[in-house]
């Protein structure tokens, strides 16, 4: 991981600039927009802004992985700034998400933990996959997710993640939020 990477992402964030992030090393072309709201040692926490500019969710991403972190130009700035102020506030990190203190693990624990469903990506080993579901606790080096599917039903059993494998997690977001809210009640 660059340094200039993770001084690019402080500046962004000081600057509350909106970005893309490129995380080409992880072989995707896929961009993360949005701003940044929070810049740890290995992890960085990006409220997330989709296409039709709207904020949609945090998206914490493995900082390692990024390879670019690009500012929007003027023009782009005015309009993601106009549609974004209807808001009300600045894009901020949701209460209890913290990827500042500890080590990587610890720091990845507390994101896993800090919303009732999230949706885990293990992007270098299953690279078009994604897991939203309920972290029940961890056993060593792993974590069971309850999963709930694309119906809102959720499974009897857990899957097992190694907590190296993660890139990246999503937390809240229209997808992980309508699963929660309108999906089947969680099984105990």
């Amino acid at each position: 991981m660059g340094k200039s990477i993770v001084k690019q992402l402080r500046t962004a964030l000081a600057d509350a600039e909106p970005v893309s992030v490129l995380r080409a090393r992880l072989g995707k072309s896929e961009t993360i927009d949005g701003y940044i709201v929070d810049v740890g040692e290995h992890w960085v926490v990006v409220a997330a802004t989709s296409q039709v500019v709207y904020l949609d969710g945090w998206e914490v991403l493995r900082i390692r992985d990024i390879s670019e972190v690009e500012v929007a130009g003027k023009q782009a700035r005015r309009y993601i700034d106009r549609a974004l102020a209807s808001l009300g506030t600045p894009p901020s990190k949701p209460t209890g998400l913290d990827v500042v203190h500890g080590g990587w693990k610890e720091a990845l624990r507390g994101v896993l933990e800090s919303a009732p469903i999230v949706a885990v990506h293990s992007e270098k080993k299953y690279p078009d996959s994604v897991w939203v579901g309920h972290v029940l606790g961890y056993r060593g080096k792993k974590f069971g997710l309850q999963h709930i599917d694309a119906n809102g039903v959720w499974e009897e059993n857990d899957r097992s993640f190694t907590l190296a494998e993660i890139s990246r997690v999503t937390i809240g977001g229209r997808y992980n939020d309508a699963l929660r809210e309108f999906g089947d009640p969680r099984p105990e």
